[in-house]
């Protein structure tokens, strides 16, 4: 097995850092790129019933993502193992965990294409838009056992090569931006064309991860290891849950919004949720691949109990995704209706109507990437109780009383302030008891 330490500890933190998030947000900001390029085809050919009912689906595509999220505990179990010297013990949890990949994606294939139209009307769906909204999901439900071994390529990070874990989101939206072209515009499939296209790209890169660890040196598939054993599938959801709960609420708020933004300014506030909802995904998912590049450093240096390491990863990572994620801010503000126009063509109501709403619904995003940081902190030392905590608190607690309270008396201003309002709320909260745990840590406790 190749010496991780090497990878992981005998570089200098920065270089460190900039080798596994560079990489990783780089390959994040591309794979957006197949998400951004269906928003665009789709408004292009669509307009605002397409936007619409791309509203309405993307809670149902983060309900298939929350089981991707449900298995990163294996990553950061497999992370920590490598970092305590036991190959033995990584590779365990590596077959197991894809074994259950399998058998929850398929059952959760055939239970959505069996409620599928349940669903969409319990999401919001009007007679407007269900048949866009199913025409979608025919194709994307398919994707969830794929999608799910996708996300695994944040495992390859977590061995140590970050390139090839680039390469895989790479692939994936570049592939995807092709087929888009070719099913939407070529062959005028329109909102399925995209759905298909994201099918196809999906599966061919978790094709190639399967292949990945059939073939890796560092753990590898082994035919002894395969086994559904239970106690390891609760080990794997214990670390993965606070993302899997995160990503279930995040889609219940997001349901809740176009539901409530529905009541007071009808369709079009659905159909600028759908461009709202892409520009959050853009910022969320930049960030997010430095936050996956630094969580395979801190689940690594954990394991090996360098603590002072983990701590200086931490004070680097907080310092970059709020700087970055302040210029995104910005960026955004002063260009909203360049952005909006980039969706959507010949709707000026509904441009105008996207840029006010924007505006108030992401302006106070740096605290979002704070709380993210400092979130994938606790999972990355598997400290999963205080993750799910502040899920809880931000989504169940803060932002879906606020949508109704806020709409109740501002109507659909108050519905675009509440997210913001929550997630300044508990970020602040969730910094300062992060700055309370590195010091415990750091102290040896």
């Amino acid at each position: 097995m190749q010496d991780l330490s090497l990878k992981f500890e005998k570089q200098s933190t920065l270089a460190t850092i900039l080798k596994f998030s560079i990489p990783s947000s780089f390959g994040a900001i591309i794979g957006m790129l197949c998400v951004l390029t269906d928003r665009y085809f789709i408004g292009q050919v669509a307009g605002r019933e397409g936007m619409a009912a791309i509203a309405l689906v993307f809670p149902y595509a983060m309900i298939i993502n929350s089981f991707n999220f449900a298995f990163s505990g294996i990553a950061i179990i497999i992370g920590v193992k490598l970092g305590s010297k036991d190959k033995d013990g990584a590779e365990k949890i590596l077959c197991t965990g894809f074994l259950w990949i399998f058998i929850v994606g398929i059952l959760l294939t055939l239970f959505l294409f069996l409620f599928n139209t349940p669903i969409l009307k319990i999401l919001g769906a009007s007679s407007s838009n269900i048949s866009h909204a199913i025409e979608y999901t025919n194709f994307l439900i398919p994707i969830a056992t794929f999608q799910i071994i996708l996300g695994q390529s944040t495992l390859i990070r977590g061995i140590g090569d970050s390139v090839t874990a680039m390469g895989v989101n790479i692939f994936t939206g570049l592939f995807n931006v092709i087929l888009d072209y070719i099913f939407i515009i070529k062959f005028d499939m329109g909102i399925s064309g995209a759905a298909l296209a994201t099918l196809i790209a999906t599966a061919l890169s978790a094709f190639y991860i399967l292949f990945y660890f059939f073939k890796s040196d560092v753990i590898s598939f082994s035919k002894q290891h395969f086994s559904l054993n239970v106690k390891i599938l609760k080990e794997i959801f214990r670390i993965g849950s606070p993302r899997f709960y995160n990503q279930l609420l995040q889609s219940s708020v997001i349901t809740v919004t176009n539901i409530q933004a529905g009541v007071y300014g009808g369709d079009i506030a659905t159909a600028a949720i759908g461009i709202i909802s892409i520009c959050r995904s853009v910022m969320n998912t930049s960030l997010q691949g430095f936050n996956q590049g630094t969580a395979a450093i801190i689940s690594y240096t954990f394991g090996s109990k360098n603590y002072s390491r983990v701590k200086e990863v931490l004070k680097i990572q907080l310092y970059t995704v709020i700087s970055v994620s302040t210029i995104l801010v910005l960026l955004m503000l002063f260009n909203t209706e360049k952005i909006v126009s980039f969706f959507i063509k010949n709707d000026p109501p509904l441009v105008e109507f996207t840029v006010s709403a924007m505006r108030l619904n992401l302006f106070l995003m740096p605290f979002t990437a704070m709380f993210l940081a400092c979130n994938n902190f606790f999972q990355s030392i598997k400290d999963s109780v205080i993750a799910t905590r502040f899920f809880i608190l931000r989504i169940i607690i803060l932002n879906i009383p606020l949508v109704y309270i806020l709409g109740y008396f501002f109507q659909e201003i108050g519905v675009w302030l509440a997210f913001p309002i929550s997630d300044a709320s508990v970020a602040i909260i969730m910094f300062f008891l992060t700055v309370k745990k590195i010091r415990k840590i750091s102290s040896g406790n």
